[in-house]
Order: structure tokens, then sequence, then C-alpha cells
């Protein structure tokens, strides 16, 4: 769990830089390679991703065995890379910048990833190359287009490694976070015993389940939903503070009013003053 976090957190790290600075990255090729080996040093940063059958890299000595849905990245600073002839089809991405700086942040960034010796497997990356590919042999090389390709690929990079980190009890947790959306929008009463029942569990276990997989207790999360709902009643409309925190579900206006400044850092009236007349 921890390698995986370290590895979301690299490629939200390379998804910001890739954002910041488009303007000095160069995607210098994407295309498709199919059954033939190959023999050459790394000349770009590249991400590789193997659609269909299996094969053996050599990546400045090291091997690394490849099989379908698996993601392997090269430095631009490789030495060699080698494979041989066989059944794979591979899609791939080179890109560069012509800030050395950024090249740098790049190297330091693919050497934390670990993905020239430690491929991930994710699915269905294929359809992601395919459309960066098809604006490219068009010419668009510096489009907006191809930038949001780009970005689209690493965050389903990154959503794809989230995924595969999840707990056995992620979908539960999704379903009881459903559940108090569904409930706070219709208006009912929402009792931490009641949607223990509703999932056959004890209160405590489920609510320790839930900080587990949010960082936040169910009453944490309610008071969000609840703070969310009279941000915007105090950016949209002129209704008394009093009003408002009926509106959300608070005790009372105090409570709301110390519930808001807590999180916030600000009065609800202060709130209203800044994002009012803003």
């Amino acid at each position: 769990m921890a390698a995986d976090n370290q590895l979301r957190l690299g490629v939200e790290a390379l998804i910001k830089q890739v954002d910041q600075n488009w303007r000095h990255i160069r995607i210098h090729t994407c295309g498709f390679w199919e059954n033939l080996g190959w023999d050459g040093p790394g000349r770009f940063f590249e991400l590789n991703y193997l659609a269909g059958g299996s094969q053996a890299v050599v990546q400045d000595g090291r091997a690394v065995q490849l099989k379908q849905g698996d993601l392997f990245a090269v430095q631009d600073t490789l030495r060699n890379s080698s494979c041989a002839d066989g059944q794979f089809r591979l899609y791939y991405v080179g890109f560069y910048s012509d800030q050395v700086e950024l090249n740098a942040a790049f190297r330091n960034l693919f050497a934390k990833l670990k993905l020239d010796t430690q491929p991930i497997s994710l699915q269905g990356l294929q359809q992601d190359y395919a459309a960066m590919m098809a604006d490219l042999n068009l010419g668009r090389h510096d489009s907006a287009l191809v930038k949001q390709h780009f970005l689209h690929l690493l965050v389903r990079i990154y959503h794809g490694i989230a995924q595969s980190a999840q707990s056995p009890y992620h979908k539960l947790i999704q379903s009881v976070m459903h559940d108090l959306h569904e409930q706070w929008h219709a208006g009912e009463r929402q009792l931490l015993s009641e949607i223990a029942a509703r999932y056959s569990l004890n209160e405590r276990y489920l609510n320790r389940l839930f900080k587990q997989e949010t960082g936040v207790t169910i009453g944490i999360y309610m008071n969000t939903i609840r703070l969310e709902h009279a941000k915007r009643l105090l950016e949209t409309t002129s209704m008394p503070i009093t009003a408002i925190a009926h509106a959300a579900r608070f005790y009372d206006g105090a409570h709301f009013s110390r519930t808001f400044k807590d999180k916030e850092g600000i009065s609800p009236q202060d709130y209203r003053s800044i994002h009012r007349n803003g």
C-alpha cells in the first residue's frame, strides 16, 4: 500500500509538471509497434504500454519481463534498450522539454516511479494512445487537444494505480457515501445506527472503516456536506444566517457559526461579504 501511494504521488507530480509547463514540453513521438524487436539508446522520456502479447526487454543490462497490460518507462539517459522479435503489440509516447531544469525534474520523477524496472499492470490505455496518435498525425503537436490527450493518459494511469490499491472495503464505503448524499438531498434523517444497520454492521466498526478509507469520521463528513450547502446559500442568497443554519440542518445559528469558523477560518458573515462582493 505504501508503494502504491508513493507511485500515485509520483504520477500526480508528473501531471502537475506537464500541466504547468506545457509550452516547454514537446511530444516527440507517439505510435504503435508490433512484433519487431529493437536495439538502441533512450533519447526521450517514454511511457510504453503493452497492449497485447508478452516480451522481455533489457534496459542497461536489466531484464524486465512484460505481459499484456503492463506500462513501463524509459529514461532519456538510458544507454541501451533491446528486445527480440516476438508476438506483441506496443504503444509508446516519447516526450522531452526544451528546459534543462524541467528535464531534470522529469528524470527525478521517473527515477522515483521505477516503472523501468517495476512495470505496473493497467487496462484499456490503448484508446488514449490512439487518440493522441490521431492528432499528432494531423500535425497538431503543440495543440491543446494533444495536451488534453496526454494529461488524460496520465490521469488514467493515476486512477488505475489508485483502483488497484483499493482496500476490500472501498466499494462499501463508496456506497455509504452515496447513501449519505442521497439521504441529505431527500431531507431524511441520517442516524449512524440506521446507516450501520443498513449494511449489517456495528456502528463503531462502520465508523472506523469509514475513517480508514476517507481519513474522516462519518460525522465530520456529514458536517462537510452541510457546510458546502451553507456556503452555496451564503454566496447566492440573502437568507439570514439563522435561516441558512436551519436549511443546512445545523442545531442552531450558534452551532453553525462555530462549526463554519472552525472549518473555514472566518465567520459565515465574513465569508458572505468576501464571496458576494469579490
